[in-house]
């Protein structure tokens, strides 16, 4: 009988030992994925512009609160429409008064001229804020306007994971 329960009372042993171990795995597995959570949020970042006149998309990376890496622009003229150069540029959300939006310098062009429905890619520097820039998007425009206004459709917002 003693023999018995000796048995039974190591058999509970190592079942309570391989509870403790699989509760510990799975706490294990959970504290590993709730670590890597932060990194969820991809430092690369993405827009696309499309319109029935031209396509836009635009690839950086994040490096800080307030800057990107190097910008890649491709922008494609779709119809390669006489006199209606399509040209596409990256606009900032957040900087110095919280939600104001600044553009971008560079313009990346697709001339008419050159315009065989392949597209062309350009790489601008980054951009830089003294303060948070909280999103970023492409733009892609027609120049169909002599002074100013020119036909433009905008990409969906990227959030800075930075920010």
């Amino acid at each position: 009988m003693m023999f018995r329960t000796k048995i039974a009372l190591i058999a509970m042993g190592a079942a309570a030992a391989l509870a403790v171990g699989g509760v510990s795995a799975t706490a294990a597995q959970a504290d590993a994925d709730a670590a890597s959570s932060p990194q969820i949020l991809s430092t690369s970042g993405s827009s696309k512009a499309n319109a029935d006149f031209g396509y836009a998309h635009a690839t950086w990376k994040w490096t800080g609160a307030g800057k990107t890496g190097k910008v890649k622009v491709y922008v494609n003229d779709q119809r390669c429409s006489r006199g209606e150069d399509v040209f596409a540029f990256m606009q900032f959300k957040g900087g110095r008064w919280g939600n104001s939006i600044t553009t971008g310098k560079s313009r990346a062009w697709n001339y008419n001229s050159d315009c065989v429905g392949k597209g062309k890619t350009f790489t601008f520097p980054g951009y830089t804020d003294t303060f948070n820039v909280k999103k970023a998007r492409v733009v892609v425009c027609k120049d169909d306007s002599l002074f100013g206004k020119d036909t433009c459709v905008t990409g969906e917002w990227h959030t800075n994971p930075k920010a």
